[in-house]
């Protein structure tokens, strides 16, 4: 029973630990909504407009719909797990009421499907009802739980209408690497189940933005980097929209980004090495016959930790010269991690040092040698 006390324990620790070393900071999962088989979209306008800093964007996106029939009904649904704030939709100008699914998720049966014209939300045998699973991937799968979705009900006449969502949204950070990625997705990707496509104009204002700006929709109708710039489709241009943003970095950071921590610290403890050797050397020249060095004895016990320490040292240096917001922290993070290196650190120093101690008395034994030899 205390063995497997233990094994949960342990487990429940690297799940903590795997959690507190993700390198993804999830921000909001915006997409364009899943329509009704009554209803066609003619035209979408994305509006979006960031914030200076790169964290936070305001996203209008409208709709201009047809709808088949007249009558009570739900055109749309919204996939709104993890909007930031402000999440509201109006029809003709009018605000809806919002609701969440599972309402009726959990009372699943033909006198209750209030999403028989979302058919393909199902399943193929309509009995159960799960995940959509998607291709909305970007370092890992992304699912599309069936609770998260928001609709309205609207009672609603035959002909065109104007649908406008609005919300802010969060940026998504990647940590994987030593400078933070950061981005705005929108997901375009249930526009492949709609009946029609229409058309789809983009705009993006990241004019207060200091950084460069890049979207992965290809070159803008009008505007340019750090401005409005404006993008107009007839088809779907990629699955999920993605701005993204080029950290300015300075020189310095540059630099010690190229060269990394671990050679950074080469530089630093070498001089510290060549102190030791020096010192060695001195040992020996005065002392030649001893069986051990005192010098080369201390500098085993203390350099290998030297090292370790500059590394850390050096890692904290490159995350300072890149500044926030852009240094991720997780290379600081992971170098704590190197005294799991440091027997094979030691081990290597040691061999060293035994090698460069056994030169140096073989050396100065010869040379008193031939002193002693001249001497007679």
């Amino acid at each position: 029973m205390r063995i497997k006390l233990l094994i949960i324990s342990l487990l429940s620790a690297i799940s903590l630990y795997a959690n507190m070393a993700s390198p993804v900071n999830e921000g909001t999962f915006g997409t364009s909504p899943f329509i009704s088989q009554y209803v066609n979209i003619l035209h979408e306008n994305l509006h979006i407009v960031i914030d200076e800093n790169f964290e936070y964007a305001d996203f209008v996106v409208e709709y201009n719909i047809h709808a088949e029939k007249s009558g009570t009904q739900i055109p749309l649904l919204f996939y709104a797990s993890s909007y930031y704030e402000n999440f509201k939709v109006t029809i003709d100008g009018k605000e809806v009421t919002l609701a969440r699914q599972e309402d009726f998720w959990s009372a699943y049966g033909p006198e209750k499907e209030k999403l028989t014209s979302f058919h393909y939300l199902y399943n193929a045998d309509r009995k159960a009802i799960s995940e959509i699973e998607n291709q909305f991937k970007y370092g890992r799968s992304e699912h599309i739980y069936l609770k998260d979705f928001l609709y309205f009900e609207t009672d609603i006449s035959e002909g065109n209408h104007t649908i406008k969502v609005t919300y802010k949204a969060t940026n998504w950070r990647y940590k994987h690497n030593r400078v933070n990625e950061d981005s705005f997705l929108y997901a375009l990707a249930p526009a492949k189940y709609w009946k029609s496509f229409g058309t789809l104009n983009v705009t993006i204002d990241a004019s207060k933005v200091k950084d460069t700006v890049f979207a992965n929709v290809g070159t803008p109708e009008t505007g340019g980097i750090n401005g409005v710039t404006t993008y107009e489709f007839s088809k779907l241009p990629v699955e999920i929209l993605q701005i993204s943003r080029v950290p300015k970095l300075s020189s310095l950071a540059r630099f010690l980004i190229k060269i990394e921590s671990f050679q950074l610290a080469l530089f630093f403890i070498s001089f510290i090495v060549l102190f030791h050797v020096w010192m060695m050397f001195r040992f020996r020249k005065k002392y030649p016959r001893r069986k051990f060095s005192t010098p080369a004895f201390i500098g085993m016990c203390i350099i290998p930790f030297l090292f370790i320490f500059l590394l850390i040292v050096a890692t904290f240096l490159i995350d300072v010269a890149i500044g926030e917001p852009y240094a991720s922290g997780r290379e600081s993070y992971g170098a704590f991690f190197e005294f799991i290196n440091l027997p094979k650190y030691i081990l290597y120093y040691v061999v060293f040092s035994i090698l460069v101690d056994f030169l140096f008395k073989k050396y100065m034994q010869k040379q008193k040698k031939h002193k002693t030899i001249d001497h007679h």
